[in-house]
């Protein structure tokens, strides 16, 4: 779900497909420069009944996508992935993760590994299919994840959470900024 770009890392999310059973579908939200470049790939890698590019998903359709996935997967490569708040629409949704663990960016904070899902490296399309396939394939091991994500949204991620989160920040940090303030006079 997202733009059709370098940074997300959809190759290695396509070429993950090619490690999983026929009974994977991997959907592909969005629309971007890339678009015809990762068909080719998916025609090329011989995943075309695994992995569908279904263009630009309006906000409102999102929750049906997210109701109807067994899990997200974020196989984003470059830290200009920051945060990625789509993780915590498809943990709103009860859904496990599969994230990577990109150096300097928040996505393997958001998703925390073992919790909520699991992280993996980036680049590493083995590494993506063995996740997808491990979560997939233990219905325990999904409904521990499914609650840990449910849970995790829940404790972090609300609107009213986030909202009372940076609330408390700022004032901490006025209070910080009043105390250095005495100090300079």
């Amino acid at each position: 779900m997202g733009r059709l770009v370098e940074y997300k890392g959809y190759e290695y999310l396509i070429k993950a497909a090619g490690y999983l059973d026929d009974d994977y579908v991997i959907l592909i939200g969005g629309g971007g420069p890339l678009k015809d470049e990762l068909q080719t790939l998916i025609n090329k890698e011989g995943v075309s009944g695994k992995v569908k590019l279904v263009g630009f998903i309006p906000d409102e359709e999102l929750p049906g996508y997210f109701g109807a996935c067994d899990l997200f997967c974020l196989s984003s490569v470059w830290k200009t992935e920051a945060f990625a708040i789509v993780q915590i629409e498809a943990m709103s949704c009860g859904k496990p993760i599969v994230a990577t663990n990109i150096k300097g960016s928040g996505v393997s904070w958001v998703n925390a590994d073992g919790i909520s899902g699991l992280n993996v490296e980036p680049r590493d399309e083995k590494a993506l299919a063995g996740a997808i396939s491990r979560i997939l394939s233990d219905e325990g091991y999904y409904k521990q994840l499914a609650t840990g994500a449910s849970g995790r949204y829940k404790t972090m991620f609300t609107r009213e959470k986030m909202v009372n989160t940076c609330l408390e920040l700022y004032k901490n940090l006025c209070g910080v900024a009043k105390l250095a303030s005495r100090f300079e006079n």
